[in-house]
């Protein structure tokens, strides 16, 4: 298994932009500022918007950031996906039932018969090889989630075995999250193939089994997907799925005020949305994932070298407080050590505890002058709004605090190795890992080689108990790493972060379109015009 995970994207998702779902306007009403509702589309088209492009190719085995999942979640199919809902549960998608030896080595899938890729060639077991080795040709992001394949087999046309290097108890969760291997026809990537093995072909293109096919994708103004007739789901309501790419969440706001969008999805600052919630014009809705809010605490820097230290600095922010003034409308205060549905409730209970004594007594043995750094996303005002509070309550404690904003480019880049480059602190209020799994939760955020350890603490009981668990997908290991990392404090959770979604009251099926496992994203296939 590589620590290759996913990284600039995740802790960026909070300031990320979202999908806005845009139809005509028709009244107003109260709320932020003056509301409008909005009629429903009369001819299939459903208009939504981007705040800023998705930045990436809707390829998916190059995406791997947060807004164009709403592209590449439409346009491409896995074998398996997680069900929609609040619950991560994997359910078939192009597999309709599997099987996985107890050693947790070959898993053998029985394929979706009558599937055809959008350029026409049938979906068939000769695809899944095909679809792994090009993702590990490509070498994007989430290539991890093919290298740990030994070998392929097909008994038949529509029986696809695969057996991995070592035992990995994760590798359905990699296969349902929104960035694992998707099933792309070889026929097209053959025939596009070119010097970039298709590359090319789908930065505009796409070669998918999903319920719409890309038809337009014009950076910093377009994207347009077209429903597919041939897709084995049926129909979707909306035959047209129109994205204009907004320049800014005002601007998106204004358009969302005054019923010229039907809908926002995690495109606000949480500051804008509580005044959604006291007006009657359009329907908010609060969408449980597996995203978090964590805080980062620098290990290398002498401040905050022991664990005593850490645990004294979680502790002195009171974080119940913090999450009702901040984000109060999409974060909750943390049940759990891992993402919300990661293992059963209660299994591994969030350490959460305002002592501010803890810090008060440490500060008293600094020497006078001692000050910290709190960091943020540049552009993640959230973000920079928990920072400066935390600031204050270190103050109230004698120690002086100063806030600064860092680029995603510096945060992912010149951190990674180099810890005494990073701040003494750093808040992500809405971040996750690739899938809604206990090991791959725990690699990313605790493992030293994890790919959003970027301030490097770890704990090497924590990662032997991870190393277990993924063998043996033991419920015991990951209660056993989550209770040491919290003996050392690295990487607290502080808060369950979900998806916020205001939508005009014609917009049916919200809930149902939405998945725990896949956040800033939406089963377009699945909304309907209500009544």
């Amino acid at each position: 298994m590589t620590s290759r995970l996913r990284a600039a994207a995740a802790a960026a998702a909070a300031a990320a932009a979202a999908v806005a779902l845009a139809a005509c306007a028709t009244s107003s009403g109260g709320g932020a500022g003056p509301v409008s509702t909005a009629a429903a589309p009369t001819n299939g088209v459903l208009k939504l918007g981007f705040n800023a492009d998705p930045g990436q190719p809707p390829d998916p085995d190059i995406y791997y950031a947060g807004n164009g999942l709403a592209l590449t979640t439409n346009l491409y199919e896995g074998l398996v996906r997680y069900s929609d809902g609040s619950a991560t549960k994997i359910i078939p998608d192009l597999a309709t039932s599997w099987s996985v030896n107890a050693a947790h080595t070959v898993y053998t899938f029985h394929l979706r018969h009558g599937v055809t890729f959008h350029d026409g060639t049938p979906f068939t077991s000769a695809a899944v090889q095909a679809d792994f080795t090009r993702r590990l040709a490509v070498n994007g992001g989430p290539a991890y989630m093919a290298m740990g394949v030994k070998s392929f087999a097909t008994p038949d046309t529509y029986t696809s075995v695969i057996t991995l290097k070592t035992p990995n108890s994760a590798f359905l969760d990699e296969l349902a999250s929104p960035y694992g291997v998707r099933m792309i026809s070889p026929t097209g990537l053959a025939k596009y193939a070119g010097k970039d093995h298709a590359q090319t072909y789908l930065t505009t293109h796409d070669l998918g089994t999903g319920p719409y096919a890309l038809t337009q994708a014009k950076v910093d103004s377009r994207y347009v997907m077209k429903a597919y007739p041939g897709y084995w789901g049926g129909k979707p309501t909306f035959t047209e799925v129109d994205f204009t790419v907004y320049t800014d969440t005002s601007a998106m706001q204004l358009a969302l005020n005054n019923g010229a969008l039907a809908g926002v999805i995690s495109a606000l600052p949480s500051s804008a949305l509580g005044s959604y919630e006291h007006q009657s014009k359009l329907k908010v809705y609060r969408l449980p994932t597996m995203q978090v809010g964590v805080l980062y605490m620098n290990s290398h820097k002498s401040f905050l070298g022991t664990a005593a230290a850490r645990k004294a600095m979680f502790a002195a922010v009171d974080w119940k407080s913090v999450i009702k003034e901040v984000i109060p409308n999409t974060d909750t205060l943390a049940a759990s050590a891992y993402a919300n549905g990661a293992l059963p409730a209660g299994a591994a209970p969030a350490n959460i505890a305002y002592d501010p004594s803890l810090l008060s007594a440490y500060v008293a043995k600094l020497p006078k002058g001692t000050t910290v750094t709190l960091g943020y996303q540049v552009g993640n005002d959230d973000d920079a709004h928990i920072d400066n509070l935390i600031a204050a309550q270190l103050d109230a404690l004698g120690l002086k605090a100063t806030v600064t904003g860092y680029q995603t480019s510096v945060i992912f880049g010149s951190w990674f190795g180099h810890p005494e480059k990073a701040p003494d602190l750093m808040v992500a209020s809405s971040t996750w890992p690739d899938a809604d799994n206990p090991y791959l939760y725990g690699h990313v955020f605790w493992d030293p080689d994890g790919g959003l350890n970027f301030m490097g603490c770890s704990s090497a009981t924590a990662t032997k108990d991870l190393a277990s668990g993924l063998e043996t997908g033991s419920q015991a290991d990951y209660v056993a790493a989550a209770q040491a990392i919290q003996a050392d404090e690295c990487t607290p959770i502080f808060a369950d972060a979900s998806d916020f979604v205001i939508a005009q009251p014609w917009l049916g099926g919200v809930a149902a379109a939405h998945s725990g496992g896949e956040p800033y994203t939406l089963a377009f296939d699945k909304l309907t015009i209500a009544g």
